[in-house]
C-alpha cells in the first residue's frame, strides 16, 4: 500500500509538472506575440497580449514592465500607472530605474496630482545629478502638479470648447485640424479606407491620410480624402499653405520613423510634390507657414541634431517653396523633452505649441510664447479648458474670428480601445475684446497727481534685489548680452538648491542657512518683481515716461572687468524679462513705439567687484564659501534702485 501511495504521488506530481509546462508555454507565446506587436508599433495589441500572459503568470516583474510600457504608449494611463507602481516597488531601481518617473507621469495623466507630486519628489531625491534631464523633468513635474490644481480651480469660463461630431471625428484618431484658404477644415485621420460599397477595407495597418470636410448650417459633410498626389499609400499628415496660397505643405513618411516635409504646387494639377526638407534617419514634420518680421517663415518640428533633445521647434525662411537656413528656436521654448505642433500668429508674433516637458497638467500641454527678434519669451501654459490631464496638441488660432482648433485624447473623445486611446478634433471660441471707448481727458492736475501716486507705489517696493547662481547667465563668457530672461535664470538657480545643501553636507530634510536665504531673499524678491511689474504696466497704460536705474553686483571670485560684463548680462536678463512679461505687454514702451506716448527706459550701472563685500571669500580653493556661501550668494545680484519719472 505504501508503494502504491508513492506511485500515486509521483503521477500527481508529473501531471502538475505537465500542466505547469503547458501554462508556461502559453504565457511565453502571448509574450512573444506582444514583443512582435511592440516591434511593429502596435502598442494597444501588445498590451492585450501581455495582459493575457500576466493572467497566466501573474507577478512576473519583467512582464509587468512590458505591460506598463505597452499601456503607456497606447494611452492606457491608469493601467500603466498600476503596473509601473508594481515594478518600482519590486525592482528598487535596479533594472528599471525609470519606472518611478513613468509612474509620476501616468499619475499626472490620470489627474492624481497629489500622488504625482509625492512621486516626483522621490524621483528628484533618487537622482544623483540634480541637473540631469530626469531631475529637470521632476522639477517641472512638481511645478506642473501645483499648476494643474490651481488651473482646475480657476478655468477660463469665457472660452468655449466643442468636441467635433461624427463624421469628422471617428473611433480612429483625428488630429491636426487647420482651416484652409477655401475655409474648409483639413485634418489627418487614421480611419480605414472605404470601398465602393461603403465598407471599410480589411487592411493590416491603417495609414494616416489627409482629409477635407466642410460645415454648413452647423452640419458637417462627410470627410473626403485628398487625392493620390498627397495620399499615396504611405503615411501622410499635417496640412499647411504658403501665404500666397500657391504651395501646399505636408508631411510624408519616407521610411519607418522618418518623415519629410513636401510641397505641392496648387497651380499645377499634375504636380506630384517635391521634398522641401528631409534628413535621413530623422523626422521632419508638422509644417506651418506664415509671415513674420517681413518675410515668409516655415515652422516645423524635428529631432534633427542641433536641438535641445527629443523633438524641437525649428524655423527657417521660405523663398518660393525652398527653405533657407533652418534652425531650432532655442532653449526658451525647446527643452530636453518634446516640443511639437507649432503655430504662429504672425502679426502678433505669438507662437503656440505643445510640450511634454514644461510644467503642465499631464502628457502634452498647449503653450504660447512671444517670439522676438532674437529669441522666444518664457512659455505660458494655456490652462483649462485648453489643457487636460491627457495629450493636448496642434493649436491653431484665428485671432480675427476668435476661434481655433486643437487635438486631444482627453476623456470624451470617441474611443473603442479605452477612454483615452485616440485623438479627436476640438474647436474653441472666445469673446473678442470690447472696443475701446474714448472718455474725456481729465485735467492736467488730476493726471499728474495720479501719476505721482503710481510712482510712489513703485518706489515703495524698492530696492528689488534679484539674485543669480555663480557666473550665470552664460558662464565663462565675456559677452555683455544674453538671450535668457530672469525667469529662466531664477528657475535654474532654484534647481541647484540641493547642490548648495550638499556643499555644506546637509542631510535630506535639513533647513540650511542657504535655504532660508533662498526662500526669504531670492524667492521673495522674485515675487516682489512680479508685483512691481504689474504696477509698472499700469503706469505705462497711463502714458508715463519712467526710467529704472539698475545696478549690478558680483561676488569677488573673478576679475573686475569680467564681473562688469557679467553684471551687464544679468541686467540684460531683467530687460528680457520685462520684454516678455504678460505676453509682451511692456514691449511697445521699451521700444518707444507705444501709441499713448508711454516709455520705459532701463539705465544700466554695472559695478563688478569694486563694490563687493571685502569679507566674502574670493579663493578658488574655497568654493564652499566663495560659491556656495550665503555671503557670496548675497553679492551675486542686480538691484532696481530708483524709479524716475519724466520731469
Amino acid at each position: 500500500m505504501q508503494g502504491c501511495r508513492h506511485i500515486r504521488l509521483l503521477i500527481a506530481a508529473l501531471f502538475a509538472m505537465a500542466a505547469h509546462v503547458l501554462l508556461a508555454q502559453s504565457a511565453e507565446q502571448f509574450t512573444a506575440w506582444g514583443d512582435k506587436a511592440m516591434e511593429l508599433g502596435q502598442h494597444y495589441g501588445a498590451s492585450r497580449y501581455y495582459g493575457e500572459a500576466l493572467g497566466k503568470t501573474p507577478g512576473l516583474m519583467e512582464l509587468q514592465w512590458k505591460y506598463a510600457e505597452a499601456c503607456r504608449l497606447s494611452n492606457q494611463y491608469g493601467e500603466a500607472a498600476l503596473s509601473y507602481d508594481k515594478v518600482q516597488k519590486k525592482d528598487h531601481a535596479r533594472n528599471h530605474p525609470e519606472a518611478l518617473r513613468w509612474l509620476a507621469e501616468m499619475q499626472m495623466s490620470t489627474g492624481q496630482y497629489e500622488e504625482a507630486g509625492r512621486t516626483w519628489a522621490k524621483v528628484k531625491q533618487k537622482e544623483r545629478r540634480k541637473d540631469s534631464v530626469v531631475a529637470q523633468r521632476a522639477d517641472n513635474g512638481m511645478e506642473g502638479c501645483k499648476l494643474a490644481k490651481a488651473m482646475l480651480r480657476t478655468p477660463d469660463s469665457l472660452v468655449q470648447v466643442k468636441h467635433l461630431p461624427m463624421p469628422v471625428n471617428s473611433f480612429s484618431s483625428e488630429l491636426g485640424g487647420r482651416t484652409g484658404p477655401d475655409s474648409a477644415l483639413y485634418f489627418t485621420s487614421l480611419r480605414g479606407e472605404v470601398n465602393n460599397d461603403g465598407e471599410v477595407k480589411d487592411t493590416a495597418t491603417y495609414r494616416a491620410r489627409i482629409f477635407k470636410a466642410t460645415e454648413q448650417g452647423g452640419k458637417w459633410s462627410g470627410p473626403v480624402a485628398l487625392p493620390a498626389n498627397v495620399n499615396n499609400g504611405h503615411n501622410n499628415a499635417n496640412s499647411a499653405w504658403s501665404t500666397d496660397g500657391r504651395w501646399f505643405y505636408f508631411s510624408r513618411e519616407e521610411a519607418p520613423g522618418e518623415f519629410s516635409i513636401r510641397a505641392l504646387d496648387l497651380h499645377n494639377p499634375a504636380d506630384t510634390g517635391s521634398v522641401v526638407l528631409r534628413k535621413p534617419g530623422y523626422t521632419v514634420t508638422q509644417p506651418m507657414a506664415t509671415t513674420f518680421e517681413g518675410g515668409e517663415r516655415l515652422f516645423f518640428a524635428s529631432n534633427m541634431p542641433g536641438g535641445q533633445g527629443g523633438m524641437d521647434i525649428w524655423w527657417g525662411t521660405l523663398v518660393g517653396k525652398d527653405l533657407i537656413d533652418p534652425k531650432p528656436l532655442g532653449p526658451t521654448v525647446n527643452t530636453p523633452g518634446n516640443e511639437v505642433t507649432p503655430f504662429l500668429d504672425g502679426p502678433k508674433g505669438m507662437l503656440y505649441f505643445s510640450s511634454d516637458f514644461l510644467p503642465g497638467m499631464g502628457g502634452y500641454d498647449l503653450f504660447k510664447s512671444l517670439l522676438g527678434h532674437v529669441s522666444a519669451g518664457t512659455p505660458i501654459n494655456l490652462g483649462v479648458p485648453f489643457n487636460s490631464e491627457a495629450n493636448d496638441l496642434y493649436p491653431a488660432v484665428n485671432e480675427t474670428a476668435g476661434t481655433g482648433w486643437f487635438t486631444s485624447n482627453r476623456k470624451g473623445a470617441f474611443a473603442e480601445k479605452g477612454e483615452t486611446c485616440c485623438n479627436d478634433l476640438f474647436r474653441f471660441s472666445y469673446p473678442h475684446q470690447a472696443p475701446v471707448v474714448e472718455t474725456p481727458k481729465p485735467d492736467t492736475t488730476e493726471v499728474r497727481a495720479r501719476q505721482e501716486r503710481r510712482l510712489t507705489s513703485l518706489r515703495e517696493k524698492l530696492p528689488i534685489r534679484l539674485y543669480f547662481h555663480n557666473d550665470e547667465p552664460n558662464p565663462r563668457s565675456w559677452d555683455t548680452t544674453t538671450t535668457l530672461d530672469y525667469g529662466q535664470t531664477f528657475r535654474s538657480y532654484a534647481a541647484k538648491r540641493a547642490e548648495y545643501d550638499s556643499a555644506w553636507h546637509a542631510k535630506p530634510g535639513d533647513t540650511t542657512a542657504f535655504d532660508a536665504f533662498f526662500t526669504q531673499q531670492v524667492e521673495g524678491n522674485f515675487n516682489l518683481l512680479n508685483d512691481f511689474t504689474t504696477l509698472l504696466q499700469q503706469a505705462m497704460a497711463e502714458g508715463q515716461q519712467i526710467t529704472l536705474q539698475v545696478r549690478g553686483y558680483a561676488s569677488p571670485l573673478a576679475k573686475s572687468d569680467y564681473n562688469k560684463n557679467l553684471s551687464l548680462r544679468r541686467i540684460e536678463s531683467l530687460v528680457h524679462y520685462l520684454e516678455r512679461w504678460n505676453n509682451g505687454a511692456l514691449l511697445p514702451y521699451l521700444r518707444g513705439t507705444a501709441g499713448n506716448g508711454g516709455r520705459l527706459v532701463i539705465e544700466r550701472s554695472p559695478f563688478g567687484k569694486s563694490t563687493a563685500n571685502p569679507d566674502v571669500s574670493d579663493r578658488l580653493d574655497d568654493l564652499r564659501n566663495s560659491v556656495y556661501g550665503v555671503g557670496a550668494a548675497k553679492e551675486r545680484r542686480i538691484e532696481i534702485e530708483q524709479v524716475k519719472g519724466a520731469p
